[in-house]
């Protein structure tokens, strides 16, 4: 079951930069990157435990990052989406979900941006010097190239 929009509007209405709306995904709260740490808190405490998924899209203009939260005991879902730029730096929310300790590093690593908060931010694909794989400005080797290496 989808939580209704005036729910969702509801637990943020004291966070700034907030904008809820119901995409295909479900309900979706578009926050500004600094407010993330904020709107995942009271998210949390309204009774979304979990964090279910967490992953980054590059758009082409920056990287949109997915929260995926989900409260067991109503049966509910929220996806909270925020942009950062490229090489920007997004808050760890490992603390208030643990759950986001390893897909922030990889979703990191392959985006090229930066953990702030993490209690290990390092790369957990890759060596150093490996460029950010999922980037569209990032070129795909030829075959030849992986072969090579």
């Amino acid at each position: 079951m989808l939580p209704a929009t005036a729910d969702i509007e509801r637990i943020l209405a004291g966070i700034d930069g907030v904008q809820i709306a119901e995409e295909i995904l479900g309900t979706v709260a578009r926050v500004e990157l600094a407010f993330v740490p904020d709107a995942l808190g009271a998210l949390k405490a309204a009774g979304y435990e979990s964090l279910v998924d967490f992953d980054g899209t590059d758009t082409g203009e920056a990287i949109e990052i997915t929260y995926r939260l989900r409260s067991y005991a109503a049966d509910r879902e929220v996806f909270v989406k925020a942009t950062v730029a490229y090489g920007g730096t997004i808050e760890s929310v490992w603390f208030d979900y643990p759950s986001a300790l390893m897909p922030e590093r990889e979703t990191a690593e392959l985006f090229g941006i930066h953990l702030a908060g993490h209690p290990n931010p390092k790369r957990l694909l890759t060596s150093d010097g490996v460029e950010p794989l999922l980037r569209k400005d990032v070129l795909i080797r030829t075959v030849e190239e992986v072969k090579a290496r």
